[in-house]
This record gives structure tokens, C-alpha cells and sequence, in this order.
């Protein structure tokens, strides 16, 4: 996820305005009839991997499943009105709410193990028309509840630079899990918002909020989701948004949480901006990953997720941190000899943190990271 070269760029283009013209390697690229573009294939310049064999699939050992076992009959699958309820004695929320529903009737959506078989397009969400990838497992089957993971991209990027650059396509296929991948809003073909996500214009988040929960809707109709299991995941602009997510009603919908060069920004040149943070009842788990005291891209990335990791914590929330040395880059996990993905921590760390944890609670308290995880990771005191 090298994001530097585009961020930079869009950055003092936008110093003076409301709107960033497309600037990035995904931007004003014909998209072919599958969705994807030449930049989602072979642009280098949005991080070091080549992208994922087309005939990823699933692996003759599938690994651990994000799939907590047999569905727990004590949580509900009816849709209904936003409801996070009322916190426990000791603070946190065990049960999620009830799926959010969606105004209207769903359309009919487009799923694929492989995103070039998985862009829904025109999906209407509060008022817009949406685009979004959805990638199943290869072996989805409706008797079972699968986790959902949602993934916001960085600037000027799109969702398949998030399923190229993450392996989403493999994970997805070796952890069992559902994933939904957005793409940012855009009018007369350009960013609706500023860094591409509207935690800058925050008077417009309620509608992107409302995009997720629409997506939530329609997806947890047409398939079969664990409630326990909505895990969120953003890298750079979109882990600064994952960030605001974090801080609004809508994460109480959420088991965990993943910032990847994200947090909580101050003010950058415009000086027009800072997110604090806004505790919530959900004290869901958090896993806050950046390049260091190097990642700085016209906003300091090191402050802003030092200052998301701190609020998390002060807030009663368990985090893990993995601080790595590749400044504003994708993290330099290693690739498993086994032909896995490398960001197993990702995906493991959604896995062993469903919904309803008591505040500061982690399975890693006990038995310590996982050895899928860098020593560059660590528990957070």
C-alpha cells in the first residue's frame, strides 16, 4: 500500500479547495469490462507486489476460519432499527444490534471469489449511486455464518488496489471470510470529498456512515453473516476514515477494528482539520499498524496513530500495535513459504476478536500474539 507518491501530489493540489482532481494511478482510467484498470494491474507505484495469481483459490489446506464454530442461537439475524442497547456494569457491549435495513428492496448482488467477477455497480445509498466489490470464499456454503470484513482504500486508489495490494482474494479464500470493498464516492468524476472519505467534511459522513450500514443491510439479506463477526480495516486516507468510523454510533456494530498508516489526524496544511477521538459504548479490540517515525506524508502518521492507539487505550479498549520501518508504505510482512498470505496477522487478529469482549479483553493477554505476527508486533500495556 505505497501510497506516498498520489497522496502527496492530490495533497498540495487540494491545499485551497474542496474537491482533489483525479491525481492518483487508479485515476481517469478506463475500466475494463471486468472492472478492473491498467493501474490496478500494473502500476508499481502503488506497492511492491504484482498482484495475485487469477487463479487464486482455495488452498488445499484452508487454515484456520474466521468462523467461530456452529452459529450461536442466543444472536439474533432480524434486521431492525439502530439499536446498540445499554452497556454492561463494566462498560462494553456483549450483543451487537440487529442488522441495520436497508430502504427499499435490495438489488440482487454480485459475488465472486475473484474481484473481477465481483464489482456491483449503481447500488443507491442515500440518494447516490454506489460502486463495491463483494468476494466470497470458493467454498461459501448458506448452512453457515461467515464473518464480514470491510475495506476502505487510500487516495485516489480503489477497491481493487485494496484486493490486490492486501491478497484479498487469497485471505478471503483461506480464512472463510465475506469481504466488501467500497469505493469512494464520486461526482461528475471526481472525488465527492477532499482525501477521498469525508472525515474532513464531516457534515457529510453521516451519508458514507450510511453506506456502510446499507451495504451491512443488503449483504447480511443475501448471505449468511455472523453479527458477532463485522470487522472493519483501512490503509492510509481510508485508515484515517476507519479511525472516524471508530469514533461514531456505527461501530457499535463492529467486533474489530484495523488502522494501517491511518489514526487520528491534526491539523495538516490547510489547517482546517483534526479528529478526536469520541468514545463509544462498543470497547471493541483495535489493531493499529504504521511505518514509524518516517511515516509522514504531509500529515505525520506516526502522531496521528500514536494518538488513535493512546485514545483507544485510555478509552478501555485492547490494542495491539505492529510498528514497522517502511515509513508511509505497504508493511513489510514476509511472505509464508506455504504460499499464504502474508498479512495473516490481519486476518487472525479479526478472527480472535469477535464482538463482545469485555473492555481491555484479548485472548492475547493470555497466550500472546499469535506466531504468525512480526516481532515488530506487540500488546499494547
Amino acid at each position: 500500500m505505497t501510497f506516498s507518491r498520489c497522496l502527496v501530489v492530490s495533497l498540495l493540489a487540494c491545499s485551497s479547495c474542496g474537491r482533489v482532481a483525479p491525481e492518483g494511478p487508479d485515476a481517469s482510467v478506463p475500466e475494463a469490462a471486468d472492472g478492473s484498470t491498467p493501474s490496478d494491474s500494473a502500476d508499481a507505484s502503488i506497492g511492491t507486489d504484482a498482484g495475485l495469481p487469477e487463479d487464486a483459490g482455495t488452498p488445499d489446506d484452508a487454515g484456520p476460519s474466521l468462523d467461530g464454530g456452529a452459529p450461536d442461537a442466543s444472536i439474533t439475524d432480524a434486521g431492525g432499527p439502530f439499536d446498540a442497547g445499554q452497556p454492561p456494569s463494566d462498560g462494553g457491549l456483549r450483543v451487537p444490534p440487529p442488522f441495520p435495513t436497508y430502504a427499499g428492496t435490495c438489488p440482487t448482488l454480485v459475488s465472486a471469489p475473484l474481484a473481477m467477477n465481483a464489482r456491483n455497480r449503481a447500488f443507491m445509498s442515500r440518494g447516490d449511486a454506489r460502486e463495491f466489490l463483494l468476494l466470497v470464499p470458493p467454498t461459501y456454503a448458506p448452512g453457515r455464518r461467515y464473518p464480514v470484513v470491510f475495506g476502505y482504500h487510500w487516495l485516489n486508489a480503489s477497491a481493487n488496489s485494496v484486493v490486490r495490494d492486501a491478497q484479498l482474494e487469497s485471505a478471503v479464500a483461506q480464512y472463510d471470510f465475506i469481504a466488501v470493498v467500497p469505493e469512494n464516492l464520486e461526482t461528475r468524476g471526481m472525488s465527492a470529498y477532499r482525501f477521498n472519505w469525508p472525515f474532513v467534511e464531516t457534515m457529510f459522513a453521516p451519508k458514507e456512515l450510511g453506506f456502510f450500514e446499507d451495504l451491512l443491510a443488503c449483504v447480511s439479506q443475501q448471505f449468511t453473516i455472523d453479527p458477532a463477526r463485522v470487522h472493519v480495516f483501512g490503509a492510509s486516507a481510508g485508515g484515517l476514515w476507519t479511525a472516524y468510523l471508530s469514533t461514531t454510533p456505527a461501530v457499535n456494530r463492529v467486533a474489530s477494528v484495523l488502522t494501517i498508516s491511518g489514526g487520528l489526524g491534526e491539523e495538516n496544511l490547510t489547517g482546517l482539520w483534526r479528529t478526536d477521538f469520541v468514545p463509544q459504548p462498543n470497547k471493541f479490540p483495535a489493531l493499529v499498524v504504521w511505518g514509524g517515525s518516517t511515516d509522514f506524508f504531509i500529515l505525520n502518521f506516526d502522531r496521528a496513530s500514536r494518538r488513535y492507539r493512546d485514545a483507544l487505550r485510555q478509552d478501555s479498549h485492547f490494542v495491539a500495535q505492529c510498528v514497522h520501518s517502511s515509513g508511509h508504505g505497504i508493511p513489510p510482512f514476509q511472505q509464508p513459504a506455504d504460499g499464504g498470505t502474508k498479512f495473516a496477522p490481519f486476518w487472525e487478529f479479526f478472527r480472535d476478536h469477535p464482538y463482545g469482549l469485555p473492555p481491555n479483553a484479548s485472548p492475547y493477554r493470555q497466550t500472546g500474539l499469535p506466531p504468525s505476527f512480526p516481532s515488530l508486533c506487540s500488546v499494547v500495556p
